[in-house]
C-alpha cells in the first residue's frame, strides 16, 4: 500500500508541482501592479537621468524591478494623480503619468544625455521639436494635440516589438536594444 501511495504521488503530484513552479516567475511577487509615482521624489533635479542619482524610494523600486518595470510604467502613462510637489525643476505640477513618461525616457537615454535607445516612441526630442517653451509647456501642448493614449500606444507597441531585445547596459546605465 505504501509503495502504491508513493507511485501515485510521483505520477500525479510531482508533475502538478512542477507545472505550478514553472508558471511563477522569480521575483514576480516583488513587482508591484503599479509604482507609487504620485510619491516620486528625486534629488537629481535637472542634473541628469533618474538612474544617475537614485535617491528616492520610488526610483530605487523602479530600478530594482529592472526590465519588468517597463510595462508597468507604460501602463501608468495615463494616470492623473498629482504629486504632492512638482517632481522636476521648473514644472508647476506633475502627475503620475508625467513621472512615468520621464522615467521611461530617462531609462532609455544614454549617459551622454542625447542618445535615445528606443525607436519609434515620443521622447524629449519629439516633444520639444518646434516648441520654444519649457519642457512642461511643450509636454502639455504635445499631449493636447496628440493625446496621452497615443503616447501610451507607441510605447506599448515598441515594448511588444522589442521586449526580447531590451537589455540593461551597465556602462551607460540605460536600456538598449540588443541586436
Amino acid at each position: 500500500m505504501l509503495q502504491m501511495s508513493l507511485q501515485i504521488r510521483r505520477r500525479y503530484l510531482v508533475p502538478i508541482a512542477l507545472l505550478t513552479l514553472g508558471s511563477v516567475q522569480p521575483g514576480a511577487a516583488q513587482l508591484p501592479h503599479k509604482f507609487p509615482l504620485d510619491r516620486f521624489e528625486t534629488s537629481c533635479r535637472g542634473k541628469g537621468r533618474v538612474q544617475d542619482c537614485p535617491s528616492g524610494p520610488v526610483t530605487r523600486q523602479v530600478l530594482a524591478a529592472g526590465k519588468r518595470a517597463i510595462p508597468v510604467l507604460i501602463s501608468q502613462l495615463t494616470e492623473t494623480d498629482r504629486t504632492k510637489e512638482p517632481s522636476f525643476d521648473f514644472w508647476n505640477t506633475t502627475t503620475s503619468g508625467d513621472v512615468a513618461f520621464i522615467l521611461l525616457n530617462d531609462l532609455f537615454t544614454g549617459e551622454d544625455l542625447k542618445s535615445f535607445t528606443m525607436p519609434h516612441v515620443p521622447n524629449w526630442e519629439t516633444i520639444m521639436a518646434g516648441c520654444p517653451d519649457n519642457a512642461e509647456t511643450c509636454w502639455r501642448k504635445y499631449i493636447r494635440k496628440n493625446g496621452i493614449q497615443s503616447v501610451q500606444q507607441s510605447w506599448q507597441s515598441a515594448w511588444e516589438r522589442n521586449r526580447s531585445r531590451i537589455v540593461w547596459d551597465p556602462e551607460s546605465r540605460c536600456f538598449r536594444l540588443h541586436n
